[in-house]
């Protein structure tokens, strides 16, 4: 039914608008404003922004400042970290928009921005022929991960989940898509995973959040048991497919750094939790290292057995 223009912002039409979809409706067209405002937005500018948004979104409030008010009482202190909201919420605006600038920019201007360290370790790993599980975490601009290691030459397809806002995940899977990256819906089964992987290929995954209607278990994060995505572990003993370990930091000339750690190999004889109580205490050094660039709004210690 079409609504006469006359009326269509009157109250009585706009009680009858559910809140949810109201939101849901204004989401696409903010999300392509920011996208364009980050692309054409110089990088230094764009900082700026993130540190005033991040501040102001600090101050809010925000069920995720009680989140990570509950991490800064408990995990935080525990492990000698020393962290603000503000920094959190700056790492990861700034994360987005380097991620939404850097899909204009040609390769070259990527890759003048991006330090690699370990590139062998994959070559390495790749040799065996069974494919690679490369794990990592919402850690630093980690966006920019599959587009480094495409532009390393290692064919690489990542495990993602879609946004309940199909139009803002369609327009982030494109951009990720962009540079030859394959993208798979975590809900899609196993078997495009396997095809990947039994193609030699590299599976990107981050196992750092609790994360509904996948398969986890309790292993230690932090020094805290954690639910953890299961996936890694069992494909790796399935598949006696080697482990690799990557993340990406951002440094304070807001250059970037990717690391990637040499394979492991899981014979069978090892537990999944033991698997991914390795992983998880790998993930747990890099966020002691750089604290303030993982998403501590995130509430990764939700469930506890």
């Amino acid at each position: 039914m079409t609504v006469p223009l006359e009326t269509e912002y009157s109250p009585a039409i706009m009680k009858k608008i559910p809140f949810k979809s109201f939101r849901h409706a204004l989401t696409l067209p903010a999300v392509k404003l920011v996208i364009f405002a980050a692309a054409v937005t110089p990088r230094v500018v764009s900082r700026m922004y993130a540190g005033a948004l991040g501040w102001l979104l600090s101050i809010l409030p925000l069920p995720s400042n009680r989140i990570i008010r509950k991490h800064q009482q408990g995990i935080i202190t525990e492990n000698g970290i020393t962290v603000k909201a503000s920094a959190v919420y700056s790492g990861v605006l700034s994360g987005y928009f380097d991620f939404f600038y850097l899909s204009r920019r040609s390769d070259e201007t990527f890759r003048k921005l991006m330090e690699v360290q370990g590139a062998e370790n994959m070559e390495n790993a790749l040799s065996f022929g069974k494919g690679v599980i490369a794990v990592t975490a919402h850690l630093g601009p980690w966006e920019l991960l599959p587009r480094a290691m495409k532009l390393m030459g290692f064919d690489i397809g990542v495990v993602g989940r879609a946004l309940s806002q199909s139009g803002t995940s369609d327009i982030l899977d494109r951009l990720r898509r962009k540079p030859g990256v394959e993208t798979i819906d975590r809900d899609a089964g196993v078997a495009p995973i396997l095809r990947l992987l039994r193609s030699n290929r590299t599976l990107g995954m981050l196992i750092d959040q609790d994360t509904k209607g996948v398969q986890s278990q309790f292993a230690r994060f932090l020094g805290r048991p954690a639910w953890t995505p299961v996936a890694p572990a069992a494909l790796a003993t399935r598949l006696q497919a080697p482990v690799v370990t990557l993340h990406i930091t951002r440094r304070k000339d807001s250059t970037f750094l990717l690391e990637i750690d040499e394979p492991v190999f899981f014979t069978g004889g090892e537990t999944s939790e033991n698997i991914l109580t390795f992983l998880n205490d790998r993930i747990s050094r890099w966020i002691i290292d750089t604290p303030e660039q993982w998403v501590w709004f995130h509430n990764r210690w939700r469930r506890q057995p």
